[in-house]
């Protein structure tokens, strides 16, 4: 059975889906438990109709805070990413490229949330231009932090070479690509098209006055949003099988992480012990991706 810590860095991104699904369908439901109701802005009928239609009602404070919290979780999670491989407590960057993207990862991050935020904050109603606005800076900075993030994955996967040799068992064919990081590279690039789809059809449908086509695909988008989060969690997980493995030695004697005699039930030792990263990197960082 697989042992890992329970309450570790890994829920940043699952706390962050709980809140926004959570959120998507409370809004989805009181408009459902109201009867659908068509309010006074909207000239044609629609069902569903859009989320900033809900949100603009008395649900606004639900948005506005639910999109908040998110926010802070989503960027976390990507501010834990770049601490953790930069402290060697998840497998560390094999290129010297990885952490500029990981950089500019977060910098959109912030750009995509501030957008999101900002979404919620000037309602439909009463700043409709100012809304839209701020829904394409989401949608493109939101792009743009995949793109970046997503490229660290096809590193990690197009040079297993590079991998720690302490790392976990990834490889499973004589290809290169044939690697777990590389599978988790091509879910999240089918992940990007798919919503890259999705929000293409949202905008297409919106101009062409089909507003109940292009809202089931802004909904559509908002779920989908949510398994990127799950993807990232599990990106976070192996850091905590690794801290449960340093704290139990005793239990894997096969790994031998630390390859020196210290106590992990002395508080001196186990501060030394958890400085001897799992994670030993057969070369130094690499600049030709």
């Amino acid at each position: 059975m697989l042992k890992f810590k329970v309450v570790h860095y890994y829920i940043i991104p699952l706390i962050c889906l709980i809140v926004w699904w959570g959120m998507l369908i409370a809004m989805l439901s009181a408009w459902s438990l109201q009867g659908k109701p068509q309010y006074k802005w909207i000239t044609i009928y629609q069902n569903p109709i859009y989320i900033s239609d809900i949100g603009a009602t008395n649900l606004q404070p639900l948005f506005i805070s639910c999109v908040g919290f998110q926010a802070i979780f989503f960027i976390g999670t990507l501010v834990m990413e770049y601490f953790l491989r930069r402290h060697k407590k998840l497998q560390p960057y094999v290129s010297t490229k990885q952490p500029i993207f990981a950089i500019f990862s977060i910098v959109f991050s912030i750009i995509s949330q501030l957008g999101i935020l900002f979404v919620s904050i000037f309602k439909t109603t009463a700043y409709h231009s100012v809304h839209l606005s701020m829904v394409a800076v989401f949608i493109i900075f939101a792009f743009l932090t995949c793109l970046c993030n997503f490229f660290n994955s096809f590193i990690f996967g197009n040079y297993p070479q590079r991998l720690s040799p302490n790392h976990e068992k990834v490889i499973f064919g004589k290809h290169k690509w044939a690697n777990l990081y590389m599978v988790s590279f091509f879910l999240k690039l089918a992940w990007l098209v798919g919503a890259v789809v999705f929000a293409v059809l949202f905008g297409w449908f919106m101009k062409d006055g089909k507003d109940s086509t292009s809202s089931i695909f802004e909904w559509t988008i908002s779920f989908w949003y949510g398994l990127l989060l799950i993807f990232w969690a599990i990106d976070l997980f192996p850091s905590a099988v690794k801290h449960y493995q340093v704290r139990h030695p005793d239990e894997f004697p096969e790994k031998n992480l630390a390859n020196v005699h210290l106590d992990p039930t002395n508080e001196e030792d186990l501060a030394k012990l958890e400085q001897i990263s799992p994670y030993r990197s057969p070369t130094t960082l690499h600049d030709n991706v």
